[in-house]
């Protein structure tokens, strides 16, 4: 059997990979795109730097009698905070909708370390938590944060649909691997649980780098238009131009 430091290990290497290719990618885009190919490219680094800290058996803590690193968390908030930036961003929505979506995912995210530690009654009743979150990260995601096409247009509503779900699918299954492991309910032991949660963060993070970056045209009209960012003439330029308005020369007309 493979070790877990192993796969670790090269896990980081192929999320290097994905965050150079990314950055590359993103290098290419428009200036006023390139902020949503910055937010791939920090989630694919933070959790390659996370899995490196896995590699290295560093912030452990005691779960059920094994050690586990909650680096893989740490690199999660980070990772799943840029995939709420961009779908705010593209939503174009109020900014407390993007943060209570990021509120419900670190709730559950957070909680199944809890579980893990716990064990046991005290361990399944948090797994209730864990449940109540991605309710209510379901909700605001095709409740208010989701966007109109009279406010947004049909491709940028196209693309918040392919992130949404994308998003739901992977978060639940990350979060039903974490409910099944040894540490929780034992129906997985712990090659299976770490193999497939691997398995579901690169794809998960190939699936946001690949919608993000193919989709520059439509998130660069989310960017705010060069002339919004000007700063409003002052009065002294506007005296100025009426001045210059008023400088303009009559014409002569000849005798006649």
């Amino acid at each position: 059997m493979i070790e877990h430091t192993t796969t670790f290990t090269l896990t980081s290497a192929i999320l290097a990979a994905m965050t150079v290719g990314f950055l590359v990618r993103t290098r290419r885009l428009a200036v006023n795109s390139r902020r949503y190919g910055y937010a791939v490219v920090g989630a694919c680094a933070a959790m390659c730097v996370a899995y490196l800290l896995m590699a290295a058996e560093l912030l452990t803590v005691t779960t059920t009698g094994r050690e586990e690193s909650i680096a893989r968390f740490l690199g999660y908030s980070i990772a799943w905070g840029t995939v709420c930036y961009v779908l705010g961003a593209v939503s174009g929505a109020d900014r407390r909708y993007t943060l209570a979506a990021f509120g419900a995912i670190l709730t559950s995210l957070w909680a199944t370390v809890a579980s893990w530690i716990l064990g046991g009654r005290a361990g399944t009743l948090v797994s209730l938590v864990i449940v109540a979150g991605v309710i209510a990260l379901a909700s605001v995601l095709y409740g208010p944060l989701a966007p109109g096409e009279k406010r947004t247009g049909s491709e940028r509503t196209l693309l918040y649909t392919r992130l949404k779900k994308l998003t739901v699918l992977v978060f639940v299954g990350l979060l039903v691997t974490g409910m099944l492991s040894e540490q929780n309910l034992a129906f997985t032991d712990a090659f299976v649980g770490q193999t497939l949660a691997t398995y579901l963060d690169i794809v998960w993070l190939a699936g946001f780098g690949s919608l993000v970056l193919e989709s520059a045209t439509t998130l660069g009209d989310t960017a705010p238009a060069a002339s919004m960012n000007s700063p409003p003439p002052t009065a002294g330029d506007t005296t100025s131009n009426s001045d210059s308005a008023g400088d303009v020369p009559e014409t002569i007309h000849p005798a006649e």
